[in-house]
C-alpha cells in the first residue's frame, strides 16, 4: 500500500544527531509514512547508527556528493504521494505529520506545504501538543503569490511528488555548490499551488550548531550566482507574466545574505549583489514595501478532525 509520506533525511557524518532526528519520525503520531535516509557517504560511525534501526527505516547509501544530490536521490526512491524533507540534525515535531494530513485534506491537496519552524541549539522544546490546539494556516494559489514572510529550510518543506517530478527533481550540485538549493528548489516550483504555510502548530524543530552550512557566508553568497544566472536563462516556470514575482523572491533572500556581508565586513560581496542582482533587489524591495501598504492575508483555521 502506498505511503501518504515519504520521510527523506540525507545524512553525512551526523552519528551524534541523526538518531534523535530518526527517532523524532518514528514518535509521530500519524504512521502512514515511511522513512528514507541517504547516506551521502558518511566516514564516521553513521552507517553503524543507521543500521541499528533495522527495518524500521529505508537506508541508502552513495558517495559524498552533496545535501542536494541525496535529497533528489531519495526523492527519487520515495513511494509516498508526499515528500517530507527533514535534514539529520533537525527534529519532527510528534503531530508534524498528522498537522500535514489534516492540511492536505482541507486545502485541497496543496503541491506544497511549508511547516512552522522554532529554532533551538543544546536542547530542544518540548512540545505540549495533545492534538486539540488549533492549525491555522495562510493558503495561497502558488508560493510565488505569497504575501508573508517564511524561512526556507531543509526540514519544513513538504512537496507532491508527482509535482516534483513534473519540475524535474533537484539539482544535480556538488558538496562545495549546493548553497542556495532550497531557493532554487522553491523556484522550481513556484508556480504549481495550492500553496499553504502553516502558522500553528510549530512542527519542525531547527537545530542552531557550529557547523550549520548558513554560517558560511562566502559559500551562502556565492550560492546566489547560478540562481540568477538560471533565471536569466529562463530556466524557472512561470514565463514573463510571473517574472517579478521571481526577481521578488530571489531579491528578498539577496537582501537578507547583502545584510548578513555587510556584519561580516566583506565589502567585495557587497558591491558585487549590487551590481549582480540588482534588479532582483528593487523588485525584493518593492513587495516588501507594498505588503507594508497593503497588509498581508488573514490565517484560515484547519479543522482537527
Amino acid at each position: 500500500m502506498t505511503p501518504r509520506f515519504s520521510v527523506v533525511v540525507p545524512t553525512f557524518n551526523r552519528e551524534k544527531l541523526v538518531g534523535s532526528t530518526i527517532d523524532s519520525v518514528l514518535a509521530q503520531t500519524l504512521t502512514d509514512y515511511e522513512l528514507i535516509v541517504v547516506d551521502d557517504g558518511s566516514t564516521d560511525a553513521t552507517p553503524e547508527v543507521l543500521r541499528s534501526y533495522g527495518t524500521r527505516i529505508k537506508t541508502v547509501r552513495q558517495a559524498n556528493q552533496g545535501p542536494e544530490v541525496a535529497r533528489d536521490r531519495g526523492i527519487a526512491l520515495a513511494a509516498g504521494e508526499y515528500v517530507a524533507l527533514l535534514d539529520s540534525d533537525d527534529l519532527l515535531w510528534p503531530r508534524a505529520l498528522e498537522t500535514y494530513e489534516r492540511i492536505i485534506q482541507a486545502c485541497g491537496s496543496p503541491a506544497l506545504i511549508l511547516g512552522a519552524t522554532i529554532h533551538f541549539q543544546e536542547h530542544p522544546v518540548i512540545p505540549n501538543d495533545d492534538g486539540t490546539s488549533a492549525i491555522e494556516v495562510f493558503l495561497y494559489r502558488d508560493y510565488l503569490a505569497k504575501d508573508v514572510e517564511v524561512g526556507l529550510n531543509g526540514s519544513n518543506m513538504v512537496m507532491k511528488k508527482s509535482v516534483v517530478e513534473r519540475a524535474g527533481g533537484l539539482r544535480q550540485s556538488t558538496p562545495t555548490t549546493f548553497h542556495m538549493d532550497l531557493l532554487d528548489t522553491i523556484l522550481r516550483l513556484g508556480v504549481y499551488g495550492p500553496c499553504v504555510v502553516v502558522r500553528q502548530p510549530t512542527t519542525v524543530s531547527y537545530r542552531v550548531h557550529q557547523t550549520n552550512s548558513v554560517r558560511d557566508v562566502e559559500r551562502m553568497t556565492d550560492g546566489i550566482y547560478p540562481i540568477v544566472r538560471a533565471e536569466w536563462r529562463g530556466q524557472y516556470p512561470g514565463g514573463t507574466s510571473r517574472r517579478f514575482a521571481r526577481f521578488a523572491c530571489i531579491g528578498g533572500i539577496a537582501w537578507y545574505w547583502l545584510k548578513r556581508a555587510r556584519v561580516a565586513r566583506r565589502p567585495r560581496i557587497v558591491c558585487k549583489y549590487l551590481v549582480y542582482c540588482a534588479p532582483m533587489l528593487l523588485a525584493g524591495a518593492l513587495k516588501k514595501m507594498w505588503g507594508r501598504a497593503r497588509g498581508t492575508s488573514r490565517p484560515v483555521r484547519v479543522p482537527r478532525g
